[in-house]
């Protein structure tokens, strides 16, 4: 290969992570950009990278995962399907201690429909917790939300990027360790995913599931007292009064199941 030839392909590479990421070098001044990368800038490697799983694979993995579901787990399951393949949209939050599956019931539903070639996005709170999850991500990274976030705020998307294409495609949301952030996040998100999707209902009117548990870690606010903390907790927004709660209560680790 030339030396002209290398720098494209450096080029092309450099540009695949930052279209992950919801940038491009043509974003930034004076960066060169490869030939053939002018011809596809309209390619949404972020569809792409969600739609490449391996459907066989995944339908493989369902009816296995599925054969050793709980029957609590199995209703959640089949209420969450049933929300998303009637596009009714809404919002769910599956409470639950540790090793009662709530990470198992999100790998149920992402092979469920990845399986038939939807797009699930899974993010968490956490980088560590992120890692658990197929596709995990932080659900700033995600989403664009900012790090200081307020009653005001709204995600750093705009309307015709690549990452607001991604979250129209998107058939659901799992939102994992959701309790140890603020309450803004999600109602920045909101706002956000409302103005993306051009509806007013929670969340524009997509599926989107959060798991976790309220005893465990709280959001951590900066110099905030104990009031100022659980006043910052998701079950206290505007948006709890629309999210229909789930309890997990069998221990999958006893029984022996993961």
């Amino acid at each position: 290969m030339t030396y002209e030839d290398l720098k494209s392909l450096g080029l092309a590479k450099i540009e695949k992570y930052l279209r992950r990421n919801g940038n491009s070098l043509a974003n930034l001044n004076g960066m060169l950009l490869a030939e053939d990368l002018v011809m596809d800038k309209n390619i949404n490697h972020l569809i792409m990278d969600e739609k490449c799983y391996n459907r066989e694979e995944l339908k493989g993995e369902h009816e296995k995962l599925l054969a050793t579901i709980t029957d609590e787990q199995k209703l959640i399951y089949d209420e969450i399907l049933h929300a998303v393949n009637h596009k009714h949209g809404g919002m769910f939050f599956v409470y639950g201690n540790g090793g009662t599956g709530k990470t198992f019931l999100w790998r149920v539903l992402g092979s469920a429909l990845r399986s038939r070639g939807k797009i699930v996005l899974n993010v968490a709170s956490s980088g560590i917790a992120a890692l658990l999850l197929q596709g995990g991500r932080t659900a700033h990274s995600r989403f664009g939300i900012p790090i200081a976030v307020n009653e005001f705020s709204t995600c750093s998307i705009s309307a015709s990027s690549h990452q607001a294409d991604l979250i129209k495609e998107a058939e659901l949301i799992i939102w994992d360790e959701a309790p140890t952030m603020s309450k803004h996040c999600f109602q920045t998100l909101d706002r956000t995913m409302r103005d993306i999707l051009k509806c007013d209902k929670v969340f524009g009117g997509k599926v989107i599931v959060f798991g976790g548990d309220f005893r465990q870690i709280l959001p951590v606010i900066v110099g905030g007292n104990r009031v100022e903390t659980v006043l910052s907790a998701l079950n206290l927004s505007y948006l709890w009064s629309s999210c229909k709660v789930r309890e997990l209560t069998k221990n999958m680790r006893l029984l022996g199941r993961r």
